[in-house]
């Protein structure tokens, strides 16, 4: 799609990677997602000083970082002690997914990491109402959200996010197959860490299919999830005019 390839979708750092803008996708009523608001990205434990002044520049004002306790302990973000951006942590997957285990030992590849993001949205829906909060309720714009690779916390939050602007299912699914292009270390979710051989390094637009599909199907669509979780309609609206607005 000319849109998700578009020229300004990445941002070249030195040592990130995945590093991306949410701007430039069109939505269902003619608006547009805006440039500059929201960034995708992978680790943040290596960016070097030209790195984070680039981000800096970027207009980057607030850093979320989604990873476990052991992985921040591990490589801690640079951003988490700056003076320069507002830091906060929401840890997606917490303890809740030690022991988790693909329901159909059978199911394609696409399918079992579905299923592993429905159960996370599912259980973990707090945690995204709080991410959501966070963007409604700060002052400003210029996000950077992260997880370990960018790939499977991060690409839930952008794929919601995506969805409150309005962008459709199918271009929300090729954003998130383009991991697949930027991802150069081909890092793996922390469960496969916990986990080895349970998950393949996937990121297949089925996957997301799967994912909004599930999130119709159960709550009637992303923004009636949102609200179940405890995102009301104000903030709602907040967060799809930071997305959208002028």
């Amino acid at each position: 799609m000319q849109q998700t390839h578009h020229p300004a979708r990445a941002l070249t750092l030195q040592k990130g990677e995945n590093v991306r803008d949410l701007g430039g996708y069109s939505t269902r009523d003619g608006g547009q997602t805006q440039w500059r608001r929201f960034v995708r990205c992978g680790d943040m434990f290596d960016l070097t000083p030209a790195d984070q002044r680039t981000l800096l520049d970027y207009g980057i004002t607030t850093v979320i970082d989604l990873r476990m306790e052991w992985e921040v302990a591990d490589k801690p973000n640079v951003f988490a002690t700056s003076d320069e951006v507002r830091f906060l942590r929401h840890d997606f997957w917490g303890d809740r997914f030690d022991d988790y285990r693909s329901p159909d030992r059978r199911a394609s590849p696409a399918r079992k990491l579905a299923d592993l993001y429905c159960s996370g949205l599912e259980k973990s829906g707090f945690v995204m109402a709080q991410i959501m909060t966070t963007f409604a309720d700060s002052p400003d714009v210029g996000y950077a959200f992260h997880c370990r690779s960018g790939k499977d916390r991060t690409g839930l939050v952008a794929a919601i996010l995506l969805s409150v602007a309005g962008v459709p299912g199918d271009v929300i699914c090729a954003d998130f197959e383009l991991t697949s292009t930027y991802l150069k270390s081909h890092a793996v979710n922390p469960i496969d860490a916990k986990a080895p051989g349970q998950w393949q390094r996937h990121c297949d637009a089925q996957t997301m299919a799967l994912t909004l599909a599930f999130l119709v199907n159960e709550y009637g669509g992303v923004d009636a999830y949102l609200k179940s979780a405890g995102v009301t309609d104000a903030q709602l609206k907040v967060v799809r005019d930071k997305l959208v607005g002028p």
